[in-house]
């Protein structure tokens, strides 16, 4: 099983953020407003739900790492140790279900078949942060030296996805957003990863060799973030 134990501090400072701009759009399309209740799965320190919670009544976070649960701090979010599989009708009804660069993680199969005994709206959130040419890079080298070969395979896309699922009505929001990485912020990303915990001693080797590898002051870029929104047909 995938871990990111250990990470969380790291993944608070050097995860990006996800544009207002990006949940604001969401909210409007998705229709939620208010009074609504979300459920945001495999919410890690609450990238998305505590953004989304300035919009909604609550927002309910389920992440399977307690310290990751731990650093989210909003009023209105509740946390809830565990995963986005054990999802059903016991949970209550929500008026939308989200998960932000978390669903490759989940048995995919298994949580859409769940997930329309909960609610009629799903959305997908987040790019990859193999998107980043400077990202992918500094994950390149962390493969390396776990002794990992990096998996090319391609997934389907999130539209793709939805599309075949009980959530067929899908709607693409995009928004593009310019960051900048560093050396320190791209060594601050590698230890967010799953990769973190299985790069053991060789923390020093990772460091300098991604020092010599960015040894310019600044590596800027502009990327798409998006959320992809699929209601049931049904609605």
């Amino acid at each position: 099983m995938v871990s990111f134990r250990g990470t969380a501090d790291d993944y608070v400072r050097f995860r990006p953020q996800y544009p207002p701009a990006l949940i604001e759009r969401l909210v409007r399309a998705a229709g939620v407003g208010a009074r609504a209740r979300v459920l945001d799965l495999g919410s890690g320190p609450g990238h998305v739900a505590v953004p989304l919670a300035a919009h909604v009544a609550e927002v309910v976070a389920v992440d399977p790492e307690p310290e990751m649960l731990a650093r989210i701090e909003a009023p209105n979010v509740r946390t809830v140790l565990g995963r986005a599989e054990d999802v059903d009708e016991t949970w209550g009804t929500f008026d939308l279900v989200t998960a932000g660069r978390s669903f490759h993680w989940f048995d995919q199969a298994v949580v859409l078949r769940r997930l329309p005994r909960v609610t009629r709206r799903l959305a997908l959130i987040g790019d990859s942060i193999r998107q980043s040419e400077a990202a992918s890079r500094a994950l390149d080298v962390a493969v390396e030296l776990i002794g990992e070969e990096r998996v090319s395979a391609s997934r389907p896309s999130y539209v793709e996805l939805l599309a075949s699922s009980p959530f067929a009505d899908v709607e693409r929001i995009e928004v593009e957003v310019e960051r900048t990485w560093t050396a320190d912020s791209l060594i601050g990303l590698v230890y967010s990863t799953s990769y973190a915990a299985r790069l053991g001693g060789r923390r020093s080797e990772l460091e300098r060799r991604l020092r010599a590898l960015f040894d310019r002051p600044e590596y800027p870029e502009r990327v798409t973030v998006s959320a992809v929104l699929g209601r049931s047909r049904e609605e």
